[in-house]
């Protein structure tokens, strides 16, 4: 605001509202950008299929946008689009199969003909990677008879509310195995939500490939201008250069600065911001590239179209 004036915004980003708190992240955002006279505003959408449409219709400059909403802006514009930036905690990140110790599973291969809980259906790390996986461990899916449960769908996991149900489940004994990311299983074990009563859980050891989250995403119309005050990314790095050396923008932010580092971790960050790639969502890639190059795409698995023994959708 200047003078009692609202400016129209410079760069519009598109985010998903997962949780009650993500205005929080984002207006803090928006004063950051502000120290860096960009005037930053932000849209929230209830979906990810929402919100990529929102940029295809350049509604939105820029959108942040989880590895599935990623990798199909990818399909939908035959990879032209642009990839600006992510955490440095959405590289590598591992998803896990637990089982109960009970069931005496030790092997990928030993999971056929057991339950297997899994999150919500469009679900990147707790659904959708890891049953690739298996399909392509050589694992018979149509033996497995798959509890799902479904929550918050459109927000492609964000919630991690469909991992919890996954975890309370095997407590109780009605899945022999499970699928959950590491950060809901290391999360879950600080808190004493498992092993701690019920049944007793463990991760095998043939876990799915690491792969890469979230990644801010532009179409290859974008104002250079925008992407350069945005972004401002180093050829070859992870840092921000401008002509006289300083960085600006995103990759600017500093853990070492208090205002900065509240933000940062709010977002989920371990210490900074990262530079683009692309080699952590090939698996995500081909997936989406099997599927229908369309707005609003079906869902991978109904109940009446899935490749299992049985399909339970709670």
């Amino acid at each position: 605001m200047n003078g009692g004036v609202v400016k129209k915004a410079d760069i519009v980003l598109g985010c998903v509202a997962y949780c009650s708190g993500i205005s929080s992240i984002w207006n803090g955002m928006k004063q950051y950008f502000a120290t860096k006279n960009m005037n930053v505003d932000y849209i929230l959408f209830t979906s990810y299929e929402a919100q990529v449409e929102a940029l295809m219709n350049k509604q939105v400059d820029i959108a942040w946008n989880g590895p599935l909403a990623h990798c199909r802006v990818k399909q939908r514009t035959n990879n032209t689009s642009l990839s600006l930036g992510m955490r440095d905690c959405d590289r590598d990140f591992r998803s896990h199969f637990i089982v109960t110790e009970e069931s005496g599973i030790k092997t990928l291969k030993q999971l056929e003909g057991q339950i297997l809980a899994a999150g919500t259906v469009d679900s990147p790390q707790a659904y959708i990677l890891p049953l690739h996986h298996l399909k392509s461990k050589g694992v018979d899916l149509g033996s497995l008879s798959v509890v799902r449960f479904d929550r918050d769908v459109g927000k492609h996991g964000d919630t991690a509310e469909g991992e919890v149900e996954v975890m309370e489940a095997l407590k109780r004994g009605e899945a022999a195995a499970g699928i959950v990311s590491d950060l809901m299983w290391q999360r879950a074990l600080a808190a004493g939500k498992v092993n701690a009563d019920g049944k007793k859980m463990r991760v095998l050891e043939e876990g799915p490939a690491l792969f890469d989250h979230c990644q801010f995403d532009a179409l290859a119309t974008l104002e250079a201008a925008k992407k350069d005050a945005f972004q401002q990314v180093k050829r070859g790095g992870t840092g921000c250069v401008d002509t006289d050396g300083s960085c600006q923008a995103l990759f600017a932010m500093d853990w070492n600065n208090e205002f900065h580092k509240e933000i940062m971790k709010m977002e989920g960050i371990k210490k900074t911001w990262a530079g683009p790639r692309e080699e952590g969502y090939a698996a995500m890639q081909q997936i989406v590239d099997n599927e229908p190059n369309v707005p609003y795409p079906r869902m991978l698995h109904e109940a009446q179209r899935h490749p299992f023994k049985s399909l339970l959708v709670k």
